[in-house]
């Protein structure tokens, strides 16, 4: 199943990125989304439009789990997310890899920015949900996408709320 997400937000471009993968943003947003996270890899080279950054984390959702994914999986629901920033063409690649299933969910998408005018611009993600299981997989494909959706949309104003208390 392919998805597409679209917001905007008040800011420029390299003012969004910086705020993305600063780490009090990072705490507050997963707390406020109930989320444990712990980040395993992160690196910067290079600078401006040469900037790459990577990250591995793992994120735990503190809420019970959508009732269709409790068919597949016992206890909590954690999963590794793996992301290439690259400034230069203002987009991250997201690969999320679950901790249950991994052989049969492919979670990936691209998150990218559009420059819309100097201080606003449209964060567009851009997702693939795929499960492998007979039967099933079609409900656990949009049951997913439904939890990113409401991720996406909590995480949409809080970020509005963080750049408007954080010029």
């Amino acid at each position: 199943m392919n998805y597409t997400i679209s917001d905007d937000f008040e800011t420029s471009a390299e003012r969004y990125w910086e705020m993305f993968f600063d780490d009090a943003y990072n705490e507050a947003l997963f707390k406020h989304l109930r989320i444990g996270r712990q980040v395993l890899e992160f690196s910067r080279e290079g600078e401006g439009d040469a900037l790459v950054i990577r990250r591995k984390q793992i994120l735990t959702p503190e809420r019970e789990a959508p009732k269709m994914l409790q068919k597949l999986v016992k206890g909590a629901i954690r999963y590794t997310e793996h992301n290439l920033f690259t400034a230069r063409d203002n987009r991250m690649t997201v690969e999320t890899i679950p901790g249950f299933g991994a052989d049969k969910l492919t979670t990936r998408g691209v998150y990218r920015l559009e420059v819309l005018g100097p201080n606003k611009v449209q964060r567009i993600f851009e997702g693939e949900c795929t499960c492998r299981v007979p039967l099933l997989g079609g409900k656990v494909e949009k049951a997913i996408v439904d939890e990113v959706r409401a991720s996406y949309r909590d995480t949409t104003e809080f970020t509005r709320r963080w750049l408007r208390a954080h010029p």
